[in-house]
C-alpha cells in the first residue's frame, strides 16, 4: 500500500478518526515524566535519584505501563515548573563537625569516614564551608549536643 492508500483507509475507519481542534482543547494536559526528564537533560537514573522516585516506577511511566496518580502528577508539575527549587528542597546538604581523636572532624551524616580533620572546632567549621558552601553545618560539642550553623550568604 502507498502512503495515500494507508491514509484513506485510516480515515475511512469511523472508530479511529483523528482528533479535532475542539477535541484537543478539551483534553487535560498531563505532565509527562519523560518530557520533563529530557528537558532537564537527565538520565532516568539521575532524575529518579534527584527527585526521589523509584527507578522502576519512572521507567513504567515512561514506557506507558503505569500512569502517575493525581498527587504524583502535581509533583511532576512542580518539578516541571521549578526543578531547581524542588531539588534544593529534597536534597538538603548537611555536614557535621564532630570531636575526633583530640581534634575536630568534618563528615557527612551518612558517611563512615571523615572528610577533614582539624585541630580546632572553628577550623573544622571553616573547612566544612570550603567543602560545601551551601551546606547546613551541625557542630557537636564535647558533651554530644549539636548546634546548627546556617550556610553563609554568598
Amino acid at each position: 500500500m502507498t502512503v495515500d492508500q494507508i491514509e484513506r483507509a485510516a480515515r475511512a475507519d469511523r472508530d479511529a478518526q483523528p482528533l479535532s481542534e475542539d477535541d484537543l482543547k478539551r483534553m487535560k494536559r498531563t505532565p509527562q515524566a519523560k518530557i520533563i526528564r529530557r528537558a532537564l537533560e537527565l538520565t532516568q537514573e539521575e532524575f529518579a535519584a534527584r527527585y526521589h522516585i523509584p527507578l522502576g516506577t519512572l521507567r513504567d511511566w515512561e514506557q506507558g505501563r503505569a500512569v502517575p496518580d493525581q498527587p504524583t502528577r502535581a509533583y511532576l508539575m512542580l518539578i516541571a515548573r521549578d526543578p531547581d527549587h524542588v531539588n534544593r528542597t529534597l536534597n538538603v546538604k548537611e555536614l557535621l563537625v564532630i570531636p575526633h581523636d583530640g581534634g575536630w572532624a568534618v563528615k557527612r551524616p551518612d558517611a563512615e569516614r571523615t572528610s577533614a580533620v582539624t585541630a580546632t572546632q572553628a577550623e573544622a567549621i571553616v573547612r566544612a564551608r570550603e567543602i560545601e558552601p551551601s551546606a547546613t553545618i551541625r557542630a557537636q560539642n564535647r558533651h554530644g549536643e549539636f548546634r546548627r550553623l546556617n550556610p553563609k550568604a554568598s
